[in-house]
Formats: structure tokens, C-alpha cells, sequence
């Protein structure tokens, strides 16, 4: 039940390996490790009830959407509270996979899921990629986007636990090689518009055989095929409709190898601008002009390279204020033996902080994909989860027949400011190996602490329970605007607590091929209450809270705060 008080409602595997196999691989802890403290992480994905098995169709071939996928989506399509969870099928490239398809889980509760995927028509086949999940036609509930190698789909929630294909009146459906995918009202009209990264111009007929550097056949590299494209941009006339401005918007204007896409301010004018991850060509910063068009100022900003100039394999991305000044800096996943790119926001322009931030010492041996800030023990600080999954036969860590599979890694800010690697505390050196891709984020469980779910290419996801129990505070922010936007994107949050600031912004389309918890998780130390809340809501409005309680999910509805300003906050959920 829901409590009210001041205002708020407290509410695949490639040639000749298998899936089997796979699984079985274990990682060793150094012989040195303690096991007598739990770890941060368990998996509890099949006792979870989560029995999604992901299928790359490779068939010794090496094409490279193989090695790609998949992705996933938390959200709450049916609005009970919890967060249910959908994951992307792909297939076999080429036949009609009627026997692979999407599922949807249904969060019931007591940390367990029901397969709802035929009963809501969301388990459409094809060869998916990733997902996003958003309220695109303002109806209060949350519907999907499924990027995929071929037609895109939208699916429309329908209010009564069942999706429908949306796609072709919705004018949505690119008919290319989507990945990453965000929406956001760039245009600031109140309607959800939506950017879709694409990887290459693919078809079968490009593929080249490509080897290692023991003769053998490997994947191949994406700058050999020559096929870098443009992304999409897709406006939101109203209705449900959306027309196609890639063109008048500028979008068209560069081409590269898009993968992970993120959308806030980067430039601090209140417009949302647009970063592109790419794959070994220049990263993309789409600077919102004001005026429905878009201008690339990777370059003249510091975000198209790392610090010595070069283009990474930019694969996911996560933004957050890391430095605790105002403005959002950018961590991007990368390949082996480089380093994962820290991007510090200096205002006008981004430097490299890989190595003061720590990220040079630790994950260069490793491909990543998915990555994931939260604050896993309350303490205030971001902590970072990473999936790693190689992407060509790497001899230093080659076992016959699982060259592609790789550790994760959970990695800790410490005091000092640098991300430390953590992951036998985690737990994640006694999991095994995968072909690791998505990191999704969120509090499953409702247990006030942040859970990942991480997704695997020809292999089942892993679960992992957060088990936090430092016993410091924390809230969940539900935000609720006022007509339409059902999660708030975009909307941003500004809380002190127990002497400290803290800000938040709900962006749940972030990492790789997926979708986060819409709710904004904050870690509040020692505090004892929230001294003050201020939301600036995606109308530019804005509201402020006083005196609500911690160790609660709490739902904030655009328009409540005037009549329980300065009120007193009760227990409840």
C-alpha cells in the first residue's frame, strides 16, 4: 500500500564453442583472497525464475552482428510499483526465428518473475539488438522500442497487461543495423523524440573472411568493411507519430560506428545534447542549437578522442556528475588494452581522466561493453559495474574453444577519488566467464539498493542481488509529471541530506542496448532525513520538498509540493 505525507507518495556462442560450455568456465580468486566476508553480488537469476536463454546464431560464418547482442529493458509496464523486465532474442540472421523470440517478465514480487511474454504479445521474433522503454505517446504507460538487424519495432503498451506493433503508424521502424537508442524531448515541446544509433550499413554480401594472429578465423574488425553510417533522428509530431529528421536536423551530417547513446546537457543551456559512442571512429557531440538542428562539436570539445588523440572502440556510455560540480562527465566502455575513457566536463570542453580516475590500472586486459554507475553501499559515492566480453580470440586469456568469454568487473570510488577494482569483494571472480554485453540497473527487489543485471551473448543473464549491508540511508525517487513522459526523462533532482548535495538525473537510457530503473537511487550516508528535495521537471518548472524521510521509495507528482511545503513526512513504503 501506498502511504502519502509532505506531498509525496511513498510508494552466442561463436564456431566451435557452445552455451553449455561456457557456463561452465569458472574464475579463480588469487589464493590470497578472503572468503569469509559474503560478497556485494549474487546471482539469483534462476531462482528469480529468469530462464532466458540468448541465441546468437553463430554458425562459423563470423558475421559480425553475432557478436553483438543482447540487450534488455527494466521498466513497469503494468504500474504496480515494481520493475518487470523484457531481454532481446536474436536468433539466426537471414530465416524467420519464429522459435526465437523476446520475453517479458513480470516482477510479482518477493524477488521472483512470471514469463508473461506470450500473454502480453511483446515476444516478437527477429533478430534483436537492444531496447528502450518509455511513455512515447503520453498515455501514462511505459511502452518499448526494440532495436534490431532489420526493421525496428514499437510496441505500444496498451493499459491492460498487452503490447501492440506500433511500428508502422508510428512512422518509426529504421530498416538497418540499430543498437543504442534513447528518447528525449530535444525540441522541449512535451513529446518524446527518439535517437537511434546505427552500427554499420550491413548485409551478408559485405562479409569478408578475417583472421587472428594464428591464422585462424576471427571476427572481424568494423572499420574493415567500410560501411560507417548515419544515425537516425526521429521527431515527435503528436499523436503517436514520429517523422524522420536526420536530414533537416543535421544528424546526417557524420557517419561512424554508433553503439552506446546517451542524451542530458552537456553544455549547461538546458537543452539536451546527444553523445555517440563509436566503434574505432571518432565519438559524436551533438550540441543542440535551439532551433530543431544539431551541430558535431566532438572535436572542438575534447569528446572525439581520448587524450592521445585516438578514436576508441566506444562501445557503452554513462554520464553523471562525477566530480560534483554541476555539469555531466562521460565514462565509455572501450576495447583491449586500452584503458575505458573517462571524459571530465570542464564546462566548455572535456579532458581526458582515465588515469586520475583509476581506470588505467585496472579492465585494460578486457572488451567492454555494458557499464553501469551506481552507489552500491549508500556511502555516496559512484561505484562502477562493467561487462566484458571479448570480441576477437584473445591468446592471453585463450582456453580451447572459449576465447570470447571474460570477467566482469565491479570497481569502488574510494576516498582519494579513483575507481579501485573490487570485484572479488563483489563476488564476480568466483562467477563464470561469459560473453558479457548489457549491465542493467535497478532495485528489483524494492529493497532500496541497487541490483545488475547483466545480459550475455549466447549465454542465460546473471542476476546479481545486490546484498548491501552497510544500514545507511537511502532513497528512491519515483517522479510523476504532469501529463505525459510517464518516467520524467530528463527531469533533474537536487537534494541535501545529512549536510551533503546530492544531484540526480532520470536517464534510464544509458550503458549498452538497454534500459535502466526509471527511479532515481541516491545514497545518503548517515543522514537522518531529507532536509530539502528540488525537482526541475522536463517543463522547466520546478518544486521543492522539505523534511522527507530516507529509507523509503517515495513518488513525487508534478504539482504536489505547494500545498505540503515545509509539512512533516511519516513512515511508510
Amino acid at each position: 500500500m501506498l502511504s502519502v505525507y509532505a506531498g509525496a507518495v511513498v510508494v552466442a556462442a561463436a564456431q566451435e564453442r557452445s552455451v553449455d560450455d561456457i557456463s561452465q568456465i569458472e574464475r579463480r580468486a588469487p589464493e590470497d583472497a578472503t572468503t569469509a566476508a559474503p560478497p556485494l553480488f549474487t546471482d539469483v537469476a534462476a531462482h528469480a525464475g529468469i530462464d532466458f536463454l540468448h541465441v546468437s546464431g553463430a554458425r562459423g560464418a563470423f558475421w559480425i552482428p553475432e557478436e553483438m547482442g543482447s540487450g534488455g529493458a527494466f521498466l513497469d509496464y503494468d504500474d504496480d510499483g515494481d520493475m518487470d523486465l523484457y531481454l532481446v532474442q536474436g536468433g539466426v540472421i537471414g530465416v524467420s526465428n519464429t522459435d526465437h523470440r523476446n520475453r517479458l517478465y513480470r516482477n510479482v514480487g518477493s524477488g521472483r518473475f512470471d514469463d508473461v511474454s506470450r500473454a502480453s504479445d511483446a515476444d516478437i521474433n527477429g533478430y534483436g539488438m537492444g531496447c528502450v522503454a518509455a511513455d512515447y505517446d503520453n498515455d501514462g504507460d511505459i511502452d518499448l522500442y526494440v532495436t534490431r538487424l532489420g526493421p525496428d519495432r514499437l510496441l505500444e503498451n496498451n493499459g491492460d497487461g498487452t503490447f501492440s506493433d506500433a511500428t508502422e503508424r508510428s512512422g518509426l521502424g529504421d530498416d538497418g543495423f540499430g543498437v543504442g537508442a534513447a528518447f528525449l524531448d530535444y525540441d522541449r515541446d512535451g513529446h518524446l523524440d527518439l535517437f537511434v544509433a546505427r552500427y554499420l550499413d550491413w548485409s551478408p554480401a559485405i562479409e569478408r573472411s578475417c583472421f587472428d594472429r594464428k591464422g585462424r578465423r576471427d571476427y572481424c574488425n568494423p572499420v574493415d568493411y567500410h560501411a560507417q553510417v548515419a544515425d537516425r533522428l526521429y521527431h515527435a509530431t503528436g499523436g503517436g507519430r514520429f517523422e524522420d529528421v536526420t536530414v533537416q536536423s543535421g544528424i546526417h551530417a557524420a557517419r561512424g560506428n554508433g553503439l552506446g547513446v546517451i542524451c542530458t546537457d552537456f553544455t549547461g543551456d538546458g537543452w539536451v545534447d546527444i553523445y555517440v559512442a563509436n566503434d574505432q571512429t571518432p565519438a559524436f557531440l551533438w550540441v543542440n542549437r535551439h532551433d530543431g538542428t544539431f551541430a558535431d562539436e566532438s572535436v572542438a570539445r575534447g569528446a572525439a578522442f581520448n587524450g592521445k588523440g585516438s578514436a576508441i572502440s566506444g562501445m557503452g556510455v554513462a554520464a553523471e556528475d562525477i566530480d560534483a560540480d554541476a555539469d555531466y562527465d562521460l565514462i565509455v566502455t572501450n576495447i583491449h588494452d586500452q584503458p575505458n575513457l573517462c571524459l571530465r566536463n570542464n564546462g566548455d570542453y572535456f579532458e581526458d581522466a582515465s588515469n586520475a580516475w583509476g581506470f588505467g590500472r585496472w579492465g585494460v586486459p578486457y572488451t567492454a561493453f555494458g557499464i553501469g554507475l551506481f552507489d552500491q553501499n549508500h556511502d555516496g559515492a559512484w561505484d562502477c559495474f562493467v561487462a566484458n566480453g571479448a570480441v576477437e580470440h584473445m591468446p592471453v586469456l585463450h582456453r580451447p574453444g572459449h576465447d570470447y568469454a571474460e570477467p566482469n568487473i565491479f570497481a569502488r570510488r574510494r576516498v582519494d577519488g579513483r575507481f579501485r577494482d573490487a570485484s572479488i569483494e563483489a563476488g564476480l571472480s568466483r562467477m563464470p566467464y561469459q560473453m558479457s554485453r548489457s549491465a542493467l540497473l535497478a532495485d528489483y527487489d524494492n529493497d532500496g539498493d541497487i541490483d545488475v543485471l547483466v545480459t550475455n551473448c549466447g549465454g542465460k543473464p546473471e542476476l546479481l542481488r545486490n546484498n548491501n549491508k552497510t544500514q545507511m540511508a537511502w532513497t528512491v525517487l519515483d517522479l510523476v509529471p504532469a501529463g505525459g513522459n510517464r518516467n520524467a526523462i530528463n527531469a533533474r533532482v537536487e537534494l541535501q541530506a545529512g549536510g551533503a548535495r546530492y544531484r540526480r538525473e532520470v536517464r534510464p537510457h544509458a550503458g549498452y542496448l538497454g534500459s535502466n530503473d526509471p527511479r532515481l537511487h541516491v545514497g545518503l550516508r548517515h543522514a537522518r532525513v531529507i532536509d530539502q528535495l528540488t525537482v526541475t521537471w522536463p517543463d522547466r518548472s520546478v518544486e521543492t520538498w522539505s523534511r522527507l524521510p530516507v529509507n523509503r521509495h517515495l513518488r513525487l507528482r508534478q504539482g504536489a509540493s505547494p500545498r505540503f511545503s515545509g509539512g512533516s513526512a511519516r513512515t511508510g513504503r
